[in-house]
């Protein structure tokens, strides 16, 4: 499998692209980028139990697409993502509920591994529920969860009606964010 969004473009010709072009160019190929090339990994992690590569995965995509919408960071950013992105129709699947524990959780598994907080989640591959609580214990349903992400994406997904949630000002600093990110990274 080649998976490589890089060398698709030469970088100086889509910078020029993103400085020249509408908010818009530089919006969707980054949301285009990552659908196309960082969700076809994130797919294969629930049916591999690769549970925390699922985890850090999506929050790298929530994490990165808040900063550059809202220049939201942390769990603010993370929370504001799912809550207009992810979160479902039932309270099983309002994932920004309990977003405050799947970002803790998340910071656990990328810095620290063990962690008293270890202690307060657990995953259950086939509860028929998104999600429950139960005596401060987080139990989640990691494919369910990483299905409400990936359907953001999907065509008709909410991630491709962020036109309807940003203000023109709003998607030119997106896009200012966009090439300030990919200039100095």
């Amino acid at each position: 499998m080649k998976n490589n969004t890089h060398l698709i473009e030469p970088f100086e010709k889509r910078l020029a692209r993103f400085q020249n072009g509408s908010p818009i160019e530089s919006i969707e190929t980054l949301l285009n980028s990552i659908a196309n090339f960082f969700n076809n990994e994130i797919v294969l992690t629930p049916e591999n139990y690769q549970t925390s590569l699922l985890f850090l995965g999506i929050h790298s995509v929530a994490l990165t697409i808040s900063e550059i919408f809202w220049n939201l960071k942390g769990e603010a950013g993370f929370k504001k993502f799912i809550e207009t992105f992810v979160d479902g129709n039932t309270s099983d699947l309002k994932y920004s509920s309990v977003a405050d524990k799947i970002h803790n959780w998340r910071n656990v598994l990328a810095h620290q591994w063990l962690a008293s907080s270890g202690y307060s989640i657990q995953y259950d591959y086939t509860m028929k529920l998104g999600f429950t609580v139960d005596n401060n214990m987080l139990i989640i349903n990691p494919k369910a969860y990483c299905n409400q992400y990936l359907k953001a994406f999907s065509a008709g997904g909410k991630i491709w009606n962020y036109e309807n949630l940003l203000t023109i000002s709003e998607l030119n600093n997106a896009r200012d964010r966009i090439i300030n990110k990919f200039v100095k990274k």
